[in-house]
């Protein structure tokens, strides 16, 4: 098999997968958590922690609450695209979805305030992420040609370019953004959760919980679960990608 159907191969199967990203990361969290309990910059670090990850949700959020429906979004199994989105944060980046998420990892990453695992997030992210961008790549050369390929080479894949935007022809909707970014939220919220009490377990050695970690998680239970119910059983997202 050439390396081009091999990269493709790998892309599509890695798209499918993306949603356990957070569990691996955690895991891989803990040793290092432990090699760096120190609390010396703990407020450092959770003020640099919460600004990468508010810029990482910021840049999803303004992605989606302004793509074309039926595009981009939170689709697991396979590629979907029935127009290119060539506008607003699409016209300046062709992933900016990813780098989203780049950002919300690297965010995290800083929270365990350990500079060797930050290394190793970004290189694992770079090789996870750039077999998905090629596959989609060639899912959305195949599917608009020409098109795509003018679009391609003026914009970058994953360093945006500011001077290249274009605003988009649709309104923002938060509508659109709850129903596709929920679950993301969702799954950043639990990880600063377990990054909390991995990290509070390294610097005192004894596991413990606190009535803190309780009002967090019955936080995260109920906004998941009220998105959820809205989402299934109201028409509050009726026909919303």
């Amino acid at each position: 098999m050439a390396l081009k159907e091999t990269f493709e191969n790998q892309g599509n199967f890695l798209f499918k997968y993306r949603g356990q990203i957070p569990i691996a990361f955690i895991l891989l969290a803990i040793p290092f958590s432990f090699l760096n309990s120190s609390t010396t910059y703990f407020y450092l670090n959770l003020i640099l922690s919460l600004i990468f990850v508010f810029f990482g949700h910021l840049v999803r959020a303004r992605t989606v609450g302004r793509r074309q429906l039926h595009t981009s979004g939170r689709n697991r199994s396979q590629q979907v695209a029935s127009r290119l989105n060539t506008k607003g944060w699409y016209s300046i980046v062709r992933h900016p979805l990813y780098l989203g998420n780049f950002l919300i990892w690297v965010g995290l990453a800083f929270f365990v305030g350990n500079w060797v695992l930050i290394i190793i997030i970004c290189m694992l992210f770079w090789v996870y992420y750039e077999r998905i961008m090629f596959a989609e790549e060639q899912f959305l050369e195949r599917k608009f040609g020409s098109y795509f390929l003018t679009w391609a080479s003026q914009v970058p894949a994953f360093f945006p370019n500011y001077k290249l935007f274009q605003a988009s022809d649709n309104d923002f909707s938060w509508r659109i953004v709850l129903k596709n970014e929920y679950p993301g939220v969702i799954s950043t919220m639990t990880s600063f959760l377990f990054l909390i009490i991995i990290k509070r377990t390294a610097s005192t050695n004894k596991i413990s919980f606190e009535w803190n970690d309780l009002y967090f998680a019955l936080f995260i239970l109920v906004f998941g679960l009220t998105l959820k119910f809205l989402k299934r059983k109201t028409t509050i997202f009726f026909e919303m990608d």
